[in-house]
């Protein structure tokens, strides 16, 4: 991209959606740990343990894709 104001912007939001994605990860294993008897570590619910589960799932393919944003854009930044 030659618009290099433009290319910092969107590295700044992404690096936002970075951060937001960490945040969300670790909320997701909170709860996960919430759900989880203390007496025998089975689930205390099983249908909300695998809606989190399915949640976490779909949250880390987008870390994974925005994390390839973030390498996309710094080999752009480098040329």
């Amino acid at each position: 991209m030659e618009d290099k104001r433009t290319l910092a912007d969107i590295i700044t939001q992404t690096k936002e959606i970075s951060k937001n994605n960490e945040n969300s990860i670790s909320s997701i294993n909170s709860i996960e740990m919430l759900l989880t008897s203390d007496n025998n570590g089975t689930a205390k619910d099983r249908n909300i343990s695998e809606t989190i589960s399915n949640l976490k799932n779909k949250l880390q393919e987008t870390v994974d894709a925005t994390n390839e944003m973030i390498s996309m854009i710094d080999k752009n930044r480098q040329k």
